[in-house]
């Protein structure tokens, strides 16, 4: 699975399809480009062999995707922290997409991942503090691209930038 971050644009490409979130959604693309599907709100949808479960928050929906195995939980749209328990309806994760909202960094403390993707921050500043208050190793890539072989259950956690 890879992950790319172009003009404020996430794409997840896995072995089956690509994924684009979208504000309260994502759209699905089969590999091929021939089939694509818009997504909303909240329930649970299988389409070219990814799946989404979209969960209601206050703010809108939560979504956590499965690609190829990895779970990635997506709360850009989320501006304060969660409650116990839509932290444990989002369940385990094994990436983070997180954005600037004032809090990301209980956030990312609340949903435990073995990669943070921050994206959407105003500023290279408020990016900047946020590595710095996360305490976690930084990584700047291109690209990210990882294998659920490659997840090793007691490493440390990581935040990712990926450049645009």
């Amino acid at each position: 699975m890879e992950i790319t971050y172009k003009d404020k644009e996430i794409r997840i490409k896995g072995k089956t399809g690509s994924l684009y979130p979208k504000q309260n959604g994502v759209l699905i693309e089969s590999l091929d480009g021939n089939y694509k599907k818009e997504l909303y709100g909240p329930g649970e949808y299988e389409v070219s062999g990814i799946s989404v479960i979209g969960i209601k928050n206050d703010e809108g929906n939560i979504f956590v995707y499965e690609v190829d195995g990895v779970r990635i939980c997506n709360l850009t749209e989320v501006s304060k922290k969660l409650t116990d328990t839509k932290v444990s309806t989002i369940g385990d994760i094994d990436i983070l997409l997180l954005s600037e909202n004032g809090e990301e960094v209980e956030i990312l403390q609340q949903v435990e991942s073995y990669y943070c993707l921050p994206v959407n921050f105003s500023t290279q500043e408020s990016l900047d503090k946020f590595l710095r208050e996360s305490g976690l190793v930084v990584e700047t890539v291109n690209k990210f691209t990882v294998k659920k072989d490659d997840l090793i259950e007691d490493s440390a956690a990581q935040v990712i930038v990926l450049s645009t």
